[in-house]
């Protein structure tokens, strides 16, 4: 399945939209998670895992408590 589409911009960012078709057959509905993927020569989007987004709560949460440690190890 093929479909070509436009960039449109979202607030500071650029958005792509996704048929309609393509959601359903994905199961994908407004709200969903999704991973985003830069490889060599394209962009892959999949669902994201539950297993992913409990991982990038626990990194939240810890840049979160450590800020400071964090901010000055950046320097």
């Amino acid at each position: 399945m093929t479909h070509v589409t436009k960039l449109s911009k979202q607030g500071n960012s650029l958005g792509v939209r996704i048929p309609k078709e393509f959601l359903e057959r994905l199961g994908l509905a407004q709200g969903d998670a999704v991973v985003v993927k830069l490889l060599e020569h394209g962009i892959e989007i999949t669902r994201a895992e539950e297993a992913y987004n409990q991982a990038m709560d626990l990194g939240r949460q810890g840049a979160a408590r450590y800020r400071r440690a964090l901010a000055r190890l950046a320097r």
